[in-house]
Formats: structure tokens, sequence, C-alpha cells
């Protein structure tokens, strides 16, 4: 039986638990070399359980971190089936079963390596800790986020074309649904809330392509897009369709990377209008009781883009590219989400709050990391990702004395590292039901009194380099 070595595979990206899977493994070693050296059976015994209680005590701190996964509950029970069955291992052994010990080291060798790359690491990737833009760790094929099939509607009444661009569409993934002419495709984008692509020819009977772009535009029950398909070559045709509200245009014949590429900028033009729509929407409901200033969303807005914007340009280390900026501005009104589980007594006290209240508050983070997990898992939008851990780590501390998780240093998201001094600097000044608002000066002292415990230094030293930007947009944005 071979040494199991620790390699990347192995890593979920969160350095507290990688730690607690070398220790296991090299338990799992030590176990090995005892047995294969002939030592003796109380030694071999002590060991094994030495190997089961760590392991046990690995699975508690583990769970803390990924409790707010949809599948946790079938995760826990895994570990708890291991643990019984390691236990019932041990109790044999120790009562004198000595021809187990080549088939128990077998096991537990086997149940270790194999839950760490198929389940530990599904988990810890799903839940953001594992970057999936990091294609250095090779960690693709471990993903499962079921996507359902995106519906293109093609509206087009010569059956051979019908059939040459359903063949094109499908062989990309689509799912497409045939009409012959404007009416039937108006009708399937009126009954269908799914459908958001549409594939239309001009020249059509009973209702031709012009009229179907017109309709969809007046009744605009959502946003569909709109790519026109036509033989009609003629720049006033395409004017016409454009005017209409159609946003793009192909003459035939089709070539099929040119209709793939345009509708995959089509795509991306949905799902940036959706995930606004929906971070947005998201982050006013929370707002509208947590009992906070104003213009909190959109300071603290402001105050994430100064930081990231400059990290991203002094910190290339930190791999903060532009995208990311945008996405990390993006979903910062959502940070307190979570608020909307919390009682209205304990969010709008005008006092300090109890130890049990403030035990409470906490929470907020763990639901609204909840929430967004949920439609992260559902859409493996990685803006939604983000948002997960924006929501969820921003009470985090450099020190490790944070909450929920109580994750320290690099472990933190970066998201998060930024979230946390923008919505710490608002929240000091300006004024709340518990407090007046304090001075620049006394927020920077206390952000500064932070450094490399509460916060990641490089963030305070980029907010000191960035005060005055920090104080403009104060002035601007006033309550």
């Amino acid at each position: 039986m071979e040494i199991l070595e620790w390699n990347e595979s192995f890593s979920v990206g969160v350095k507290k638990i990688d730690y607690q899977h070398r220790k296991l493994i090299s338990l799992l070693n030590e176990l090995l070399m005892a047995s294969a050296t002939g030592q003796h059976h109380e030694v071999i015994g002590k060991v094994l359980e030495e190997l089961v209680a760590y392991t046990d005590y690995h699975f508690k701190a583990e769970e803390e971190l990924f409790r707010v996964h949809p599948r946790f509950a079938k995760h826990h029970g895994i570990h708890q089936g291991f643990v019984k069955q390691a236990l019932a291992l041990l109790k044999a052994y120790l009562d004198g079963d000595d021809d187990l010990t080549s088939e128990t080291i077998a096991y537990l060798q086997n149940w270790v390596k194999e839950h760490i790359l198929e389940t530990d690491v599904v988990f810890f990737r799903e839940l953001g800790f594992v970057d999936p833009r990091d294609e250095g760790k090779n960690f693709s094929e471990h993903l499962s986020v079921e996507k359902d099939r995106v519906k293109v509607v093609l509206a087009e009444d010569v059956a051979d074309q019908r059939l040459i661009l359903r063949l094109i569409l499908e062989k990309e993934g689509y799912e497409v649904i045939e009409a012959k002419n404007g009416l039937e495709a108006l009708a399937l984008c009126q009954a269908d809330p799914g459908i958001r692509i549409l594939v239309t020819d001009l020249k059509m009977p009973e209702m031709d392509g012009y009229e179907l772009i017109k309709n969809i535009r007046k009744k605009q029950f959502r946003y569909i897009y709109i790519v026109v398909v036509s033989s009609l070559s003629d720049k006033r045709d395409i004017v016409k369709a454009l005017s209409l509200g159609a946003n793009d245009f192909l003459t035939k014949p089709v070539f099929p990377e040119e209709l793939r590429l345009r509708i995959q900028g089509g795509r991306q033009l949905l799902r940036l209008e959706s995930q606004d729509e929906l971070v947005m929407s998201l982050a006013r409901l929370a707002d509208s009781r947590s009992h906070e200033t104003g213009m909190h969303l959109e300071r603290t807005q402001a105050y994430a883009h100064i930081i990231a914007s400059y990290l991203a340009e002094k910190y290339p280390e930190m791999k903060i590219s532009d995208l990311m900026v945008k996405e990390i501005v993006q979903v910062t009104p959502l940070h307190d989400i979570g608020k909307v589980g919390i009682p209205d007594n304990i969010l709008g006290k005008p006092g300090r709050l109890t130890e049990e209240e403030f035990e409470a508050m906490k929470e907020h983070s763990v639901i609204g990391g909840n929430i967004l997990s949920q439609i992260y898992l559902k859409t493996g939008s990685q803006t939604m990702r983000i948002a997960f851990e924006v929501a969820m780590y921003h009470h985090e501390r450099w020190d490790g004395n944070g909450y929920p998780a109580g994750l320290s240093g690099n472990g933190i998201p970066i998201a998060a590292r930024i979230m946390a001094i923008a919505d710490v600097y608002d929240a000091l000044t300006s004024e709340r039901v518990y407090k007046k608002a304090f001075s620049h000066e006394k927020a920077r002292e206390i952000i500064v009194a932070g450094r490399a415990t509460q916060f990641d230094a490089r963030l305070v030293d980029a907010f000191l380099t960035l005060q005055e930007s920090f104080l403009e947009v104060k002035k601007q944005m006033r309550d």
C-alpha cells in the first residue's frame, strides 16, 4: 500500500481546511507506516484512534463553512456515516481483530481521497472558495451546476430554411421552437416567459417580420433579443427592421459561426440586464428594512469602485481584472441582503444591542450568503458568486476573529475585504438610529487602528491614499 501524498488537486481554496486535509493524510500515512513496520497493537490503535477523533473535529470545522450550501444536509449525512463506520472499525481493532488492519487503512485512504476530490472540492467551489477562473487547478470536471438549455424561437416560413437554421442552432445547444409565420412566433413569445431570443425572417405570410418585431416591442412583456435573418439585402430593409426594434441583422446564406457569435452577444446583453435588475431589486428589498441612511447603497458602491480600481492597477498580484472590478461594484448593494431575515425590533433598535440581539444580527451574513449561493448554483453566474462572497464574508476579519466563518488573511475573498472597508467607513461617517455620524478624521483613525487586524493592510493603505476621493463621494451623496 503506497503513501498518499498531498498535491494541488486536493486544495479546496480554504487554507484552514487544506491544512486539516493535509493533517488527515499525514495521520493516514502514519497509520500505514505503523502497520507496515509491525508496531505494537497499542501503538497502531492509538494512531487509529487519533485519526478518527481528528476526522470528527475536521468535519465540524468544515461544516461551519458550507452550512449555507443547499445540499448541506446530504453532506452532513455523509460525514456522520463515515464517523459511524470509522468508530466501528476502531472498536473492532481495539477488541483484537488484527486482520482488519490492511482493510481499515485501504478503506480510510480511499474514502478520504475520494471524499476530498469528489465532494469537498465541489462544495467549496460551488460556494466560491475555489476560483473557477483559475484554470491551473483543472477542477472543471468536478463542477456540476445544472443549466437549462436556452430557448430560441425561429420564425421562418420556408421549411428548408427553417431546417438549416434549426440545425445550426441545435448544434450550438439551443432549444429551437419553430414558427411558420409572425403570428405563431408572437404567440410563442407571449406564452413562454423563458423565451428571450427570437431569430426571424422578414418576408412571411399572415404576419411578416416587421409586424412581428413591432408587436413584440409594443407589448414588451419582457425584453427579447431579436436577430433578423433575411434574403433582403437592401439597406432600407435593414434600417427599417432595426428602427422597429431588431437588435441585429444577417443576410442569407447564413454562416453558422456568424450566427453563433451574434446570438452569443445577445445572451451576454440579456445576462447583464437580468443581473442588474436582480441586484437592484434585491438590494432595495434589504434596504427598505435595514433602517439605514438613504444613500448608503450608492455610497458603498462608489467606495468599493474606488478601492477595487486602485487595487487592480497597483496590486497585480491580487489578480483583480477590469471585469472583476465591474462585478464587485455591481453586487456591493447586496452586502446586507440577509437583513430581510432579521426582526425589526433588532434592526431598528435605537440603543446598543444585547449580546443575544447581536448574535441574532450576525446571522444576516449567513442568511444573505444562503440566498445568493442558491442563485449562484442555479445560474452559474460568476457575478452571483462574488455577490455571495460579499454578503457572506464582509464581516470577517484579517486576524480571523470575524464572523460567520472565522476566515483570516487571504482566505477572505478579496471582494469581501473591499466591501468591509467601504461598509465600515460609511457606517462610521453616517448617522444611525443608535449613533451620531463620526467625522472623516475619526473614521480614518478607527480604520487605521484596524490595519492588519480587522482589515487587510494593503486595503487600509489604499484607503489612506484615496481618502480625498472618499470625501468627495461623501459630499456628493449626502442623505
